[in-house]
Parts: C-alpha cells; structure tokens; sequence
C-alpha cells in the first residue's frame, strides 16, 4: 500500500539535511559536497511533482448527496457502507496510477 507524505513537509526535511550537512563537512571534501548535491538534485526532482489538493470532506458530502439520495437499490446503512467503501477504495486505485478523477 502507498503510504503519502506532505511535500512541504519532505522539502523542508531535506532543507535541513542540506543544512546540517553544510555545517559538518570541510570545505573541499568531495563526499560531503557530493552529498549535498545529491539532495539538492532530489529537490529539483520533487519540484516537478503535481500536488492536487482534494477536498474530501466535500468529495464526500457530495458522493453522499449523489448515491445515498440518489440510488434507490441502496438500501441500508450497511448496504451503503460497503458500497461507500468499495466506492473509496476503487477511487484510491485510480490515483495511485494516475486516473484523472
């Protein structure tokens, strides 16, 4: 399972690796400078990554409104439970593989 973590919060993570490596290391050591490159790549890199901000209370609230009211073949919490949930887990499919939705 995909496990997601905040972009700002692994920018500003490798900000202060960045940081903490620039403090430690001599002035003309290769490794150290080599390190630091290499984060400051990863940082180009996460640069070019698409963040979408969903509003899932309200995806929710709406998906809610459209099948709960909206479907007359659901007809028990426990009915919609599993059918919310199959709902959920099909729509977190498609995003790991990159589906517009």
């Amino acid at each position: 399972m995909a496990h997601l973590i905040d972009k700002s919060a692994l920018v500003a993570e490798i900000e202060n690796r960045i940081k903490e490596t620039e403090s430690m290391r001599p002035k003309f050591d290769q490794f150290w400078a080599g390190q630091i490159s290499a984060f400051k790549g990863v940082l180009k890199i996460l640069d070019t990554l698409e963040v979408k901000e969903i509003d899932l209370e309200k995806y929710y609230h709406e998906f809610l409104q459209k099948e709960w009211f909206g479907n007359l073949h659901v007809r028990t919490v426990s009915e919609m439970m599993a059918f919310t949930a199959k709902h959920f887990f099909e729509l977190g499919l498609k995003v790991q593989k990159g589906v517009e939705v």
